[in-house]
């Protein structure tokens, strides 16, 4: 138990706690203490010997960073003796460090900055020095071991932080160096470029070409990423209007000085050659023509117009993204209520988390992940379901893996064998499609065994009875029978989950996109109600969130079905709200989701579609029906940054704005809603994104009243009860967790701890039978399909194959068993063709145990690769979010593995990790 002691430091009496450091201490007074091995986001070390101090009563200098403070204890930091220990250190480092790179000018050389402080310009001790090879050959990371002080910040931060342990000490004395691998560069070491190492090191020996480029930048602009539904907080480097570097902020709420490849590195997309610059028309012969934006906007809009008049406003849709901001989803939602007069709006989040909004609602009243990130470090036990956060959410991922390794328990339940896998206490290995099965029969063994809490479940929880005797034919051999998951192994995950306290459910895209997604997530559900880990830190069900405002589009209305934070169309009190405040009548009955869009395009009912963000040609399933929907629309309008898959079918493209050229905000999948800040001006003749739909919004002949994205949030705000305290302002660099009520309320990191937001109360128990798979495997596609994402790519690849993530990763691999492989004479590398009912496509073959015999998997990064060509149309009833988890489909080999193909850094190999 800690407590606070009484020092005193430099003359200063000051009051502390019995567990810092000195150098704790002399931060937080802002007294200066030297450090070279020193990291706030590492443990100490006390290998420099830096920041020696002197201490009353020691016999010698202590190192601050390791010594912990006492009751009376008097400290002086300018010690002669502890100074010369110092000076002396440096002066050896010196001994062996260019002097050029001391002399360069710069942010990035703490050996410099330290010498200065101390004094120290040159060093009296001469002899060897080392002479390696700078070694460039990784993408991003630039390696210079000349001026390495073998401090061990970069192999602490990747055991750490990242938990890759790709780097490590090698040699002994003079000859000691930090090591890659097996003495390899980092792009052939089991390296995932997150750049924590580059982060943190103090000289410049690991660093950026671009940083090293640069003595000067212009300005630092704090934003959040736009990759994955984590929200890191990341640093924009600017000079000269152009982003230079971005590091990831270290006081970020969701990444804590931490990031990823995408997060870190791959932001040259956003300054590509073939960015639009410009309004783009079709010509007669459907070639494109640059544009004003009078021409087009007025084009567009008179277009829409004449369809309206003849067809009525339900002729007409919008599709709106989860990658823009809350305020771009909000105006093109209420664009399409009040200018054009229909429901017709959907989001991305229709294709993969719609499952979790309705799921959520219907067992807890509120469509949120339950917990924040930080609370997977408070947890004893991690149930981590149909996700691959260590590829899909990285920085989460890392979290995960240093839970574990500092003692949590980990359940994981994935028919692929994913790297957390590995060091999972048990590894549910169930078959594509059987996820329900499973989830009842693990609350069957909790039910069965006393592992439930009765006080929770009698006080917080209604329908508890039916589902007891629901759920007592999900024995474990019956499960077992199902889904291929022996029943002793269900039996043991059932009890580390059900015993440990407390403890958390994380769960993906491998629950949701299943023809039984919201009874998945319900599933999920039971199980957090059953053991009453809810309302409470490090527990609760916390759906991974694909997009980085996968959470935000939905919480603003931009659906079929619901005004902001999911309050129904058919309420009249709630449709009265926005009618009065946007002096419009908007219509009762819910519009068409996305799949619906298509269908009614191929029928000829719909005869317009706006498309905001999205590549729905590449991103949605069975993309001959896609297509087919998309060249029967009289109007296509594709609102993007690049020329997309879809857009070959537009009649209008328009040039919006990245994520560094606008403000906003994002929601991540903590609930969190963040600022988003322009760090750059838009290129060419593009505008930023809101811009472009109030412009739209009035040739329709309806006025936003809106200045800019913070005026939109406050209307927003006073729209929305359970958002009634944002403002950007109060957003500020750490964010607020929905529901904020009012301007004084602080957030809500954990939610229901008092009561579920049903009309009871109390959480809802949901009974659900397993169901078989829209698709099973036969005779004619004897496989199973799996899709997923990879590491170093992030959805359709807009962004990624823009940057040097290629060189990382350069194309879709299918996996494939060695079992399966060798029965099929398929090898490493070979070409083969994946084939299922709609069509087939060509890819080369990774073999590799992660997936199980029957299974195969494919990511969706790279057009060449038309995956969505052999999804399904299967979707859960209640949402339409497609099955892409189930596809069945057959593989054969077409080529052998001799042909040159891009290469894979081994970080990034699917097999990586076998």
């Amino acid at each position: 138990m800690k407590k606070l002691v009484t020092l005193r430091i430099d003359g200063r009496e000051v009051v502390a706690s019995d567990r810092a450091t000195i150098l704790d201490v002399a931060r937080r007074e802002k007294i200066h203490v030297p450090t070279l091995c020193y990291d706030p986001k590492l443990a100490a070390f006390g290998a420099c010997r830096v920041c020696m101090v002197g201490v009353k009563g020691a016999r010698g200098p202590v190192a601050a960073c390791t010594t912990p403070v006492r009751e009376g204890m008097e400290i002086d930091t300018q010690d002669p003796r502890a100074l010369a220990v110092a000076r002396g250190v440096v002066e050896l480092v010196l001994s062996d460090y260019p002097e050029a790179a001391l002399a360069r000018d710069g942010n990035r050389n703490e050996l410099r900055d330290v010498a200065r402080h101390l004094g120290v310009t040159t060093s009296r001790y001469v002899g060897e020095r080392h002479a390696y090879a700078k070694d460039d050959r990784h993408p991003y990371i630039k390696v210079d071991m000349n001026e390495c002080i073998v401090c061990g910040r970069c192999v602490r931060a990747c055991d750490e932080i990242q938990g890759t342990f790709a780097l490590a000490y090698a040699g002994r004395g003079f000859a000691t160096r930090i090591v890659a691998g097996v003495e390899s560069s980092f792009a052939d070491s089991a390296c995932v470029s997150c750049g924590a190492c580059v982060e943190t090191c103090p000289t410049g020996a690991l660093d950026e070409e671009a940083f090293r480029a640069r003595e000067t930048i212009d300005r630092t602009v704090t934003t959040t990423c736009a990759y994955c539904g984590v929200g890191c907080s990341l640093e924009v480097q600017v000079r000269q209007d152009q982003v230079i570097a971005i590091e990831p902020a270290r006081s970020g709420p969701a990444n804590e000085g931490h990031t990823c490849v995408k997060g870190r590195f791959a932001h040259q997309y956003a300054r590509a050659a073939d960015r639009l610059t410009a309004p783009m028309m079709r010509r007669s012969d459907w070639t494109w023509r640059e544009a004003t934006w009078d021409e087009a906007l007025d084009h567009v809009a008179k277009e829409i117009s004449r369809i309206k008049a003849a067809h009525g406003p339900n002729a007409v849709s919008a599709i709106s993204s989860s990658r823009c901001t809350n305020e771009e989803n909000y105006i093109l939602q209420k664009l399409m209520r009040t200018a054009i007069g229909t429901n017709n709006v959907d989001n991305c989040s229709r294709v993969c988390h719609s499952p979790t909004s309705l799921g959520l609602i219907r067992s807890f009243g509120e469509s949120g992940g339950t917990n924040a990130f930080q609370d997977i470090d408070l947890t004893a036990c991690l149930l981590l379901t149909g996700a691959n956060p260590t590829e899909g959410h990285p920085v989460v991922g890392a979290r995960m893996k240093e839970a574990v390794l500092r003692g949590a328990r980990l359940v994981v339940i994935d028919p692929r064998r994913i790297e957390l896998a590995a060091m999972a206490n048990v590894h549910l290995q169930l078959r594509p499609g059987s996820n329900v099965a499973v989830y009842n029969g693990l609350a069957h063994v909790i039910l069965r065994d006393g592992l439930a809490d009765e006080a929770f479940l009698a006080s917080r929880a209604e329908d508890v009875e039916a589902y007891r005797e629901f759920i007592r034919k999900y024995d474990p051999a019956t499960v077992e029978g199902i889904s291929g998951v022996p029943a002793r192994d269900l039996e043991r995950a059932a009890h580390i989950y059900g015993e440990s306290k407390p403890a958390m459910i994380s769960y993906g895209l491998g629950v949701t996109e299943q023809s039984q997604g919201v009874s998945g997530v319900r599933c999920l559900a039971n199980l957090a109600i059953l053991t009453g880990n809810l309302g409470k830190r490090g527990a609760g069900t916390n759906p991974l969130r694909g997009q980085n405002n996968g959470q935000g589009s939905s919480d603003m209305g931009a659906l079929p079905t619901y005004l902001t934070m999911y309050r129904p169309m058919s309420d009249e009190v709630t449709r009265r709200t926005f009618e009065d405040a946007w002096n419009v009548k908007i219509q009762p009955d819910r519009g068409l989701m996305i799949p619906e869009m298509f269908d009614a395009a191929v029928a000829k009912k719909l005869k317009a579609m706006y498309v905001f963000g999205e590549d729905i040609a590449q991103t949605d399933p069975n993309v001959h029906h896609v297509e087919a929907a998309l060249r029967s629309l009289e109007l296509l309008v594709v609102h993007d940054i690049f020329e997309n898959v879809t857009a070959k079918f537009a009649h209008v493209m328009l040039p919006g704005s990245s994520f560094l050229e606008k403000t906003g905000t994002f929601t991540n999948a903590e609930r969190r809603m963040q600022m988003v800040r322009a760090a750059v001006p838009v290129p060419g003749e593009a505008r930023p994104d809101i811009e472009i739909l109030f412009d739209l919004s009035r040739r329709l002949g309806y006025e936003m009243p809106h200045r800019d994205s913070s005026d939109v949030m406050d209307e927003i705000a006073r729209l929305t009860p359970s958002l009634r305290g944002v403002t950007h302002e109060r957003l500020g660099t750490q964010g607020l967790q929905w529901p904020v009520l009012d301007k004084d309320h602080p957030g809500t990191p954990v939610l229901f701890t008092e009561r579920f937001e049903t009309p009871s109360g109390k959480a809802r128990m949901f009974p659900v039978d397993w169901i078989p798979p829209g698709e099973l495997a036969s005779e004619d596609f004897p496989f199973i399909l799996i899709t997923g994402r990879q590491l170093a790519h992030y959805n359709c690849g807009t962004q990624t194959r823009r940057t040097s993530n290629l060189e990382l990763q350069g194309e879709d691999l299918v996996e494939i068993n060695p079992h399966d492989a060798a029965r099929l004479g398929i090898g490493n590398d070979d070409r083969v063709e994946v084939a299922s009912a709609r069509g087939s496509v060509e890819t080369y073959a990774c073999v590799t145990t992660r997936v199980a015999e029957g299974n195969l998997f494919l990511s969706f990064h790279f057009p060449e690769v038309k995956t969505n060509l052999l999804t399904s149309g299967h979707s859960d009833p209640n949402t339409r979010c497609p099955e892409y988890k189930v596809t069945a489909v057959s593989l054969r080999k077409v080529g052998r593995g001799d042909v040159p193909r891009p290469n894979i850094a081994r970080g990034f190999r699917q097999d990586a990790h076998d």
